[in-house]
């Protein structure tokens, strides 16, 4: 059973579901800075058993399979996994699927390594993180790619500017970025927690919200302000887009 949250989350997702032929090609584009960051943090892969939390349309575990591992993939969405095994076997890879909610997938077990992408910030955090923790090995990792609350500017311009003056919202009602009190219950749940950003993603957000990419040259030039700012010590913060990884050092 799922929740009102839960039922809102799969009606967005059934609908929001990239075509296999879109699949197919981010998957032979490889994975962006971020994603890579998160693949190394629980790498090497191969031989491994990880589980890729709310796998979407299934790219991430596409690459997960390629490099080795042996994945299983979990989502709410029923429309989602089939599309997932259909990139799957359009690439010629295998991987095991999960329709259903952490909490009720009897028979999972325990993994080497937990990955996912644009996920936890769909959850309600302190309460997903102890049941994540649960399903990894003592010792191993988990690495997230997610949206972060951490930057004041940001965070200023989601909850005054966003949804009005021509600047789009995306994604789901009931989502939003992750804050401290989020960082602190994977903290708790896990042990160790660190953040990298391999590609900053501050002024690239307001390029993609206010400007859509449509000007060349201003894109560039804020990308590269954005990967100055990422050679700053302790600039992390920053980014609206992070790698959280997770080592469980908590019995």
């Amino acid at each position: 059973m799922v929740d009102g949250r839960g039922k809102r989350e799969q009606d967005f997702w059934g609908h929001h579901i990239p075509s296999l032929e879109q699949c197919v090609a981010n998957f032979h584009a490889g994975p962006g800075p971020n994603t890579e960051a998160m693949l190394q943090a629980v790498g090497p892969l191969r031989g491994m058993r990880v589980l890729n939390f709310a796998c979407g349309a299934g790219v991430v575990t596409a690459w997960l399979a390629d490099l080795g591992a042996d994945v299983v993939g979990l989502d709410l969405s029923r429309q989602s996994i089939n599309r997932s095994r259909e990139v799957l076997e359009a690439l010629g890879l295998s991987a095991s699927f999960v329709c259903s909610r952490l909490e009720d997938a009897n028979g999972l077990g325990i993994f080497d390594a937990i990955v996912g992408r644009y996920a936890l910030h769909h959850t309600d955090v302190p309460q997903l993180a102890p049941l994540l923790a649960q399903r990894l090995q003592f010792g191993k990792t988990a690495a997230f790619v997610e949206t972060f609350a951490s930057n004041p500017v940001l965070r200023f311009s989601r909850r005054h500017l966003v949804g009005r003056a021509g600047i789009p919202r995306f994604g789901t009602p009931d989502e939003r970025p992750l804050e401290v009190s989020d960082v602190l219950a994977l903290r708790a749940a896990f042990g160790s927690v660190r953040t990298v950003v391999r590609e900053m993603r501050f002024l690239r957000i307001f390029d993609r919200q206010v400007f859509r990419y449509r000007f060349p040259p201003l894109s560039s030039a804020l990308a590269k302000f954005d990967d100055a700012l990422n050679r700053l010590p302790r600039s992390e913060f920053l980014s609206y887009h992070q790698v959280v990884v997770l080592e469980k050092t908590v019995p």
